[in-house]
């Protein structure tokens, strides 16, 4: 799990992103770090939730909320999760936006984890905004690859944010593509949830 909080910067592309989306809906900050997207989404007029598993990135998020909102606000809608526990959360969401991965990502196979939790959060048709770590592209040199990462980050490549590889309750919207933002190679995926099929 990651540690760090590389930049104090939203990200351009998940703004971007939701530009078009009617501000009346409910959003999850997945990973929240330390409140920038939890900010800029109540800034814009979000209905707005968010989790983390480290107590600190949690104090962090509901100072920001608090000083937006109030107390009472920041206490029940920024919560301590671990990746186990986000089932325990009695709400759906009609986006879920986990650009912050790495503090659910102990290993690869965290992510499909990750994938099927996001997926018990969603509203039907709901949307899942994912970016993760990078790995270096092939025929690269790989000098400064991990640069903006720490050393415990997991790094992807494209292939492994493929729907079918993921979860088939997920339709891909986009191919994964890397981003450069904020001095960080991630990638970034945008999945709608699909009526499972019976046949898996």
């Amino acid at each position: 799990m990651s540690t760090t909080w590389p930049t104090d910067t939203p990200s351009d592309s998940l703004l971007r992103t939701l530009a078009s989306v009617p501000v009346s809906t409910p959003v999850l900050d997945l990973g929240c770090g330390p409140g920038h997207h939890a900010e800029a989404l109540l800034r814009l007029g979000f209905p707005m939730h968010a989790t983390d598993p480290r107590p600190e990135a949690v104090d962090a998020t509901r100072a920001v909320v608090r000083d937006l909102v109030d107390d009472e606000t920041a206490q029940s809608c920024v919560r301590q999760a671990s990746l186990e526990a986000l089932d325990a959360i009695d709400a759906t969401f009609d986006w879920v936006i986990a650009d912050r991965t790495e503090a659910y990502l102990d290993t690869k196979a965290d992510l499909q984890a990750l994938m099927a939790q996001a997926r018990t959060l969603l509203a039907p048709g709901g949307w899942l905004y994912l970016t993760v770590p990078a790995a270096p592209e092939a025929n690269t040199a790989t000098d400064g690859e991990r640069e903006g990462f720490d050393d415990v980050a997991i790094l992807f490549t494209p292939s492994d944010l493929e729907a079918p590889a993921l979860d088939s309750s997920y339709m891909e919207s986009q191919s994964p593509a890397r981003v450069d933002e904020h001095g960080e190679v991630r990638l970034h995926g945008l999945y709608r949830r699909v009526k499972e099929s019976p046949l898996r």
